[in-house]
């Protein structure tokens, strides 16, 4: 997936015919975000231009396709806000473990 991660069942068809961007079960990836920042832009435009051909029936389906960008745009956004990285530091077990270091464990 460009996108992202597909979470449809293995060997199951496509009902959507891999137009993933319209798709439920795709799970965005945060990082393919300036990616689909392009494909909506471009959508945008293709859009301009369906109206101004009068092509009705393309109109609807970028329509659709822009609302589904748009979803996945603001679920890659609450994906990045909540995934965070959280560095703990490496732990020390040697006084759980009862050992300790020093001139104090001597004698």
């Amino acid at each position: 997936m460009a996108l992202g991660v597909c979470a449809r069942d293995f060997g199951t068809p496509c009902v959507h015919e891999h137009a993933c961007i319209r798709c439920p079960v795709l799970r965005p990836d945060p990082g393919q975000r300036p990616r689909l920042e392009e494909i909506y832009a471009n959508l945008l435009d293709r859009l301009q231009e369906a109206k101004e051909q009068g092509w009705l029936g393309e109109v609807a389906a970028i329509e659709a396709s822009l609302a589904a960008a748009e979803q996945e745009l603001a679920a890659m956004r609450d994906l990045a806000a909540r995934h965070t990285i959280v560095h703990l530091g490496m732990p020390d077990f040697r006084t759980s473990a009862g050992r300790l270091t020093g001139s104090s464990d001597i004698g």
